[in-house]
């Protein structure tokens, strides 16, 4: 008889360890640490693991892509995604086999594998089911499981999709959101989840990316955040989740705790009983780095509603601010520029208009936080005129219920973060 048959009920966590955490075998023995932690705590993992590290380095997926775009830029998006797959089909089995190699039964799953049904939509995949059969024979035959994130299939042909940067994310939530609506296993073992857990190589969530501020000033780990703290943070650029994960979790109140990988130190909560606003007026300080610029007239009525809309359906994330001088400005990332390009070309055709873009590199700058709600013209105020005073020129700016963000140069977006986090976070 088995551990999970004589105990009657299966306690399992997903933890989710991105591309840092598996970059190096010094960090994947790390990670690997944190697995056999819940282990011995009569935890049962499910471990979502992301392709190993950064652009520049093997196997990650920027490395992958460069391979094929050095044969010819463009690339059917079907071919791209099988493609990207790998780098976490690659980490996943090397993380499977280094748990196996220490004397633990383990089993790696690729995210079709893992019953992940997505739409047909490449690059950016939207999960429209789960189907762990996989997962749950392996947890009664009391095995590790290991799950490549990022990736999906297509319910009929099964086709490999991915689910756009940062989507092991969404695996792991996914994952945790269908476990924790599972009460019973199909074999008949109650099933317990504790709080997903996201690994990092830092102590939480940060008041601002650390990597603007010289060693040891500035941005601190956070205890904890609301849901509309973290949908809100993740839309404006804070590596907390990627957005569909962070707004998925919020849809399902999913608690989970953001941690380092290195440490296991307590990290930053995120759950039902975070709710209520902690009483600091700024959270924190995101930004998003090497924003393209364009705008359209305002005069055309209905045309920026449409490229807004249009920009939606084809998934891509922008940020469109205020008319200035007759013109509504969108910024989007570099990355989409030619993907916004074809829909303005489409939208454009027959219209006796142009849009213009700017040769200037931007940055959005952003301050969020339950304090902000309500008080977004107090917040603003204060957080322009910081700006204005650091001699930094603002050229845009756009409030939310729980963010005031400002467009500057790239060139002064470090600065940005650094003089708004000084002024209202201290």
């Amino acid at each position: 008889m088995s551990y999970l048959e004589e105990q009657g009920a299966v306690n399992v966590v997903v933890q989710k360890f991105g591309g840092t955490c598996t970059e190096s075998h010094d960090h994947q023995l790390m990670a690997a640490e944190r697995i056999m932690e819940c282990r011995d705590q009569g935890l049962w993992p499910v471990a979502v693991i992301s392709a190993m590290g950064r652009e520049g380095q093997p196997y990650s997926t920027a490395e992958l892509v460069k391979l094929v775009r050095k044969i010819d830029p463009k690339i059917e998006p079907r071919e791209l995604d099988l493609l990207m797959s790998c780098g976490e089909i690659i980490s996943t089995v090397a993380m499977a086999h280094l748990l196996k190699s220490k004397g633990y039964d383990t089993i790696a799953l690729s995210g079709g594998q893992a019953g992940l049904i997505t739409d047909s939509y490449h690059g950016h995949a939207q999960i429209i089911d789960i189907r762990p059969h996989e997962v749950f024979k392996a947890l009664q035959e009391g095995r590790i499981v290991f799950v490549a994130g990022f990736q999906g299939v297509t319910p009929e042909r099964h086709v490999i999709t991915t689910l756009g940067e940062g989507g092991s994310d969404y695996t792991a939530v996914a994952l945790a959101v269908t476990l924790a609506r599972t009460p019973t296993l199909p074999f008949g073992d109650e099933l317990r989840v504790a709080p997903l857990q996201i690994f990092k190589e830092v102590d939480g969530v940060m008041t601002a990316n650390p990597t603007l501020f010289d060693k040891g000033k500035g941005p601190v780990a956070l205890s904890s955040l609301t849901y509309d703290e973290m949908v809100t943070m993740s839309a404006l650029g804070a590596d907390v989740l990627q957005h569909s994960a962070a707004v998925m979790a919020r849809k399902h109140q999913l608690a989970l705790v953001v941690k380092n990988f290195k440490t296991n130190a307590h990290g930053t909560e995120i759950s039902p009983a975070t709710g209520k606003p902690s009483g600091r007026l700024v959270t924190g300080i995101p930004d998003i780095a090497n924003l393209i610029l364009f705008s359209v007239p305002a005069e055309e009525g209905r045309l920026a509603g449409q490229l807004s809309g249009a920009m939606r359906n084809e998934r891509i994330l922008h940020y469109q601010l205020p008319a200035d001088e007759g013109r509504v400005q969108f910024a989007i990332k570099r990355g989409k520029y030619r993907n916004v390009v074809s829909i303005i070309e489409h939208i454009l055709f027959d219209r006796d208009t142009t849009a213009e873009f700017s040769e200037e590199a931007w940055g959005l700058v952003s301050a969020v936080g339950e304090g902000v709600r309500g008080r977004a013209p107090h917040v603003h105020s204060e957080g322009e005129q910081a700006l204005r005073d650091a001699g930094i020129d603002v050229f845009g700016a756009l409030d939310g219920d729980l963010h005031v963000s400002f467009l500057v140069t790239e060139e002064q977006r470090t600065e940005a973060v650094r003089t708004l986090h000084k002024c209202l976070i201290g």
